[in-house]
């Protein structure tokens, strides 16, 4: 009996390797070995009549010939005679030598599946529609659907041709998937509990590890889960049954070659898929064998290759002036360029250099004077992080010419970039990823959760990059709650957003121009949805094109062009403010931290990306105070003095846009220290000029905005003017004409220019006596808005000031007289001025306490028509 063998947990490629045989010898049957992958039992037991083969357990025949077939142990094959003929198929090298009754036969494709098909192929043997499928299914699983290192044209070729003879990739995609049964839950949540991540040679390694008292089937579905999950360089699972330990590991790159791993512990496979049974030690054991073993396998991830940024690199020639480069740093942003003569690298220019020569007048000076010459160093694409490290502190430089075989200028490598790698781990932080997206689910109420997991999906399966960005990502690594939700698109957001507005409902704005829009939520899109909407979520999510912007000049606003997420949060204002986190492609919740702003959210720190960062936009110093105070962080030194360096440049941002950022400072939880902070680093005078942050006004503003809490009197139902009314006071000493020039650089309206006016009036209030009559206080407050009242409130030195305001509130602007204009029409009084003089007259004597009853307003309005005006002075 001719007989088709396989290695035991048999996966796709082993089944169908098998079936592939009984199509090129009919008189061979398959034996299934005693365990099979999940999904592989799945499929043949739904299709039970496609491979018609023996049971392992069931065997009794004697074989007179064996086929093995993507595997070449041979040594657990029952009834193998000492010349009973073997002939081994695998698309590995063969490792050992074999018997003389053995033979071999294989090439190095990415399955062996792929082998067997190209003589099918040959043979013009015709297949059915599962039988293709199922050979393409062993292909795909080999060579992780055709993206593995070890895949090649040939197994391309060999899947193309299948789907000539009817697979079909629907049914493939159906039993590819690996979902887990009731048995493997509880070790699948064991292992993902237990990841112990390790960085080796700059690979992220996951070893996870579980002890469970019964036989679990299948544990490399569960590794499966577990790769997609944790998306490492290579996965160990390592989970103990009783006395033995399996091990199951995967590899997504050609540096870890798992089957070499997995011969260590008496195990096998290929290089990035093996299996190891190790019986009788415990599973400590077996991991610290691991994780000593690693490090003497694995091969090197990075060289300056990886790190470097890929011609076209801009240069500049050695002819060139010192005021040329100036004008170019200033436009692109780069802190050096290599400089070439003839075409070839002989220095390197730095910023500083080009501002030295600048302070000196030199700006006509050539390049070739001022750069820091070294047309010999250079590094290469293969050197090693090591090499380039070195280099580097021999020289000085931050930033590394990578330079070809044949001298040419192919890239650059900076300090940032080695620090970047060095400094942050490379590894998948997978902890943080969980957390990440656990504290998501936590902070956004659950409607709103399950949107953005929804948006997520279907980025995911449609292959959009999405990213969540902005404050939303540095307030959750920080645990403050913040649900604006901004995402950006590699790719076309408007679009994005139109299919969510047309699937999901809502309403829709976009600016076509910059590549934004904003998706206006509604109830009805939690309907649809099927979640409860509730009023905290946000009106609105923002989508935008990963962009990058250019400066033409200072302070102006900034051209756009469409680019990728790191650019994009490379033109942000501080590092902490440069992270997202990865909603799509998966594995979703990762943190995208180009720029160091974990770092700096750790350390406390407020940093500018870049030197030219508040040249590009000045109205960032403001903001970089209001991070520094809310968060109580520091600005770090550097920044500190670009932010003194660029404070010319605020005269030349437009009114509103300080007006907004000075807006912002006054609705912080603390606007004082901010305020302080803004006056010590000389912003606040080149904003509101002659103002002092002393006593006074911290005793005032402090008053003003307790009001807030414990009004001194009920506000208005509307009242909403902190703003303006901490303007007031901080312009307490400005005299008429200041206040003018100061309303037409923040560009206030007239009405707020009446604010800051009308207090002003009201100063001499503060020095009059304890007989000032009502009426005075009445004149002089009546005309005013509301504010003015609660400033002038606060402001007050005294208590019987401040009485004297509440009880104008409170009661005297609410006395009138009890007369009207037509009442003393009636009385005989012509129509014209004296009616209006009249009955001011009588609210005077009602206020100062000179009519206290109706009677006497009739008796005091005699005497003003008996005796006339004249004799009443206040008339």
């Amino acid at each position: 009996m001719r007989l088709i063998y396989t290695h035991n947990n048999a996966d796709f490629d082993a089944i169908a390797s098998q079936l592939a045989l009984v199509k090129l010898d009919p008189t061979a049957t398959p034996v299934l070995p005693p365990r099979l992958h999940q999904n592989v039992r799945r499929f043949l037991t739904l299709y039970a009549g496609l491979l018609p083969a023996l049971q392992h357990d069931d065997l009794t025949p004697v074989p007179e010939y064996v086929y093995l077939v993507d595997t070449q142990k041979y040594h657990n094959i029952p009834g193998l005679g000492a010349d009973t003929p073997v002939h081994i198929i695998d698309h590995h090298p063969l490792k050992h030598k074999l018997p003389k009754h053995f033979t071999f036969w294989g090439d190095t494709v990415g399955s062996t599946t792929t082998l067997l098909v190209e003589r099918i192929q040959q043979e013009d043997i015709a297949l059915s529609m599962l039988e293709a499928t199922l050979l393409l299914m062993g292909i795909y699983e080999d060579t992780g659907s055709l993206t593995y290192g070890g895949t090649t044209p040939r197994d391309l070729q060999a899947a193309a041709w299948l789907l000539t003879q009817g697979a079909k990739l629907d049914l493939l995609r159906d039993f590819l998937t690996y979902p887990l049964e009731d048995d493997q839950w509880g070790v699948y949540d064991q292992l993902r509990e237990s990841p112990d991540v390790l960085e080796i040679e700059g690979h992220s390694i996951v070893i996870s590890s579980a002890v469970v008292p019964d036989q679990v089937s299948d544990v490399s579905t569960i590794a499966h889960q577990l790769a997609n999950l944790y998306d490492p360089h290579a996965l160990f699972v390592l989970v103990q049954m009783a006395d033995n330990v399996q091990m199951v590991a995967r590899s997504g790159v050609d540096q870890i070659d798992v089957g070499a791993i997995a011969r260590h512990f008496g195990g096998g496979g290929h290089g990035r898929a093996a299996a190891a049974l190790i019986r009788r030690t415990p599973i400590a054991e077996v991991r610290q064998r691991l994780r000593d073993l690693l490090p003497t396998i694995i091969q090197p991830n990075v060289t300056v290759r990886d790190l470097m940024s890929a011609a076209p690199i801009e240069t500049i020639a050695d002819t060139a002036t010192a005021e040329e480069a100036h004008r170019l740093m200033t436009i692109s942003g780069h802190e050096g360029y290599p400089v070439l003569h003839g075409g070839r690298v002989v220095g390197l220019l730095t910023r500083r250099a080009v501002d030295r020569a600048m302070s000196h007048q030199l700006r006509h000076a050539p390049v070739s004077q001022i750069m820091e010459a070294g047309g010999n160093i250079h590094v290469t694409p293969t050197d090693s992080l090591e090499t380039l490290r070195q280099k580097m502190m021999d020289t000085g430089w931050g930033q590394m010419p990578v330079l070809n075989g044949g001298q040419q200028l192919i890239g650059i490598v900076t300090r940032t970039d080695l620090i970047r790698r060095w400094g942050s781990s490379t590894v998948v932080n997978i902890h943080q990823q969980h957390l990440i997206v656990q504290q998501l689910q936590q902070t956004l109420p659950e409607g709103l959760w399950t949107l953005l997991k929804t948006i997520a999906h279907h980025a995911q399966t449609n292959g959009i990059d999405l990213y969540l960005v902005g404050g939303i990502v540095r307030d959750l690594l920080l645990g403050v709650p913040n649900l604006d939700l901004d995402l950006v698109v590699e790719g076309d957001a408007i679009g994005l957003v139109r299919y969510l507005h047309a699937t999901w409902g809502g309403d829709m704005r976009f600016h076509q121009q910059f590549g934004t829009a904003k998706w206006m939520l509604a109830p009805e899109v939690a309907e649809r949805l099927g979640v409860a909407y509730s009023p905290s979520w946000p009106e609105f999510i923002d989508f935008a094109t990963a962009r990058a912007e250019f400066y033409k000049e200072p302070t102006v606003l900034p051209t756009v062009r469409q680019s990728s997420i790191k650019q994009d949060l490379h033109r942000r204002d501080f590092t902490i403010n440069s992270m997202a986190i990865r909603l799509a492609p998966e594995p979703m919740g990762t943190l995208i931290d180009y720029y160091n702003g974990e770092r700096d959210l750790n350390q406390k720190t407020i940093r500018v990306l870049h030197s030219l960062s508040f040249v590009d936009d000045p109205t960032r110093m403001v903001r970089a105070v209001r991070f520094e105070q809310r968060l109580d962080f520091t600005i770090d030194p550097r920044t500190e003095n670009l932010m003194r360096e660029a404070l010319p440049l605020l005269n030349r941002v437009t009114g509103d846009r300080i007006r907004h950022e000075l807006r912002l400072i006054l609705y912080e939880r603390d606007p004082l220290r901010a305020l302080r902070r803004l006056e010590n680093l000389g912003i606040l005078a080149e904003i509101v000029p002659d103002v002092q942050i002393d006593d006074w006004f911290v005793g005032a503003y402090r008053a003003f905005i307790s009001a807030k809490q414990q009004p001194p009197w009920p506000l208005s139902e509307n009242f909403d003017s902190w703003q303006i009314g901490t303007l007031a006071l901080l312009t307490r000493r400005h005299t008429p004409e200041q206040i003018e020039a100061l309303a037409s650089r923040l560009l206030l309206s007239r009405a707020q220019v009446h604010v800051l006016l009308a207090f002003q009036k009201a100063i001499p209030l503060y020095t009059w006596p304890y007989t000032t009559p009502p009426s005075a206080v009445v004149n002089l407050l009546e005309p005013m808005p509301e504010v003015c009242w609660l400033a002038i409130w606060a402001a007050a030195p005294t208590a019987h000031t401040r009485q004297l305001v509440v009880q104008f509130v409170q009661a005297w602007r609410h006395i009138k007289p009890l007369h009207d204009g037509k009442q003393l029409q009636s009385l005989g009084v012509e129509i014209g001025p004296v009616i209006g003089k009249i009955l001011r007259e009588l609210r005077r004597a009602w206020l100062d306490g000179e009519i206290t009853t109706p009677e006497q307003e009739d008796v005091y309005l005699n005497r003003l028509l008996h005796d006339g005006i004249r004799d009443f002075p206040n008339l």
